[in-house]
C-alpha cells in the first residue's frame, strides 16, 4: 500500500475501540516501495491508560521490514506524545504514529536515535496532511 493508504488504515484502526488504545505497526519495505500495517494486541494492564505490544511480534514485524514506526491511539486527549510514550519510543528508537480520537489528529514523534528514514516519516505527513 502506499503512503495514504497506510495512514487510512492505521486511522481507521485506531477508530475501532474508543475504550482502549489501540495499537499495531507500520512498516516500510524499500525494495517493494510499500508501508505494511498490522495492528496488535494491546496486553497492557490497563489498556484504556497505555498500551503493551508483545515483545515477540515486535521483534518479528521489525525483522520483516525496514523501516518501522508503532502506533498507537489515544482515547482521551490530544494527538500529542505523553511522558510515558516519549520515553518508549526514545528506548525502542522508533518513531511512534498516535492518533487520538478526540482531536481526530496524528502526531509521529521520532526519537532522537531513530533509526528510520526521515524522507519515509516525510511521505506519511505529507500524505496525512493532503488528507
Amino acid at each position: 500500500m502506499n503512503e495514504k493508504q497506510a495512514i487510512d488504515k492505521v486511522i481507521e484502526i485506531c477508530k475501532s475501540n474508543e475504550y482502549v488504545e489501540v495499537c499495531g505497526f507500520l512498516g516500510f519495505k524499500k525494495d517493494s516501495n510499500e508501508f505494511i500495517v498490522e495492528e496488535q494486541e494491546n496486553i497492557s494492564d490497563d489498556p484504556s491508560n497505555y498500551f503493551l505490544i508483545s515483545p515477540v511480534n515486535y521483534l518479528l514485524f521489525k525483522d520483516r521490514v525496514d523501516d518501522m514506526i508503532v502506533f498507537h491511539s489515544h482515547i482521551n486527549g490530544d494527538e500529542k506524545p505523553s511522558e510515558f510514550d516519549v520515553k518508549v519510543a526514545n528506548n525502542c528508537c522508533d518513531p511512534f504514529l498516535i492518533y487520538s480520537l478526540v482531536s481526530k489528529k496524528i502526531h509521529i514523534y521520532t526519537p532522537q536515535n531513530s533509526e528510520v528514514d526521515v524522507s519515509i516519516i516525510q511521505r506519511l505527513k505529507e500524505a496525512y496532511d493532503n488528507n
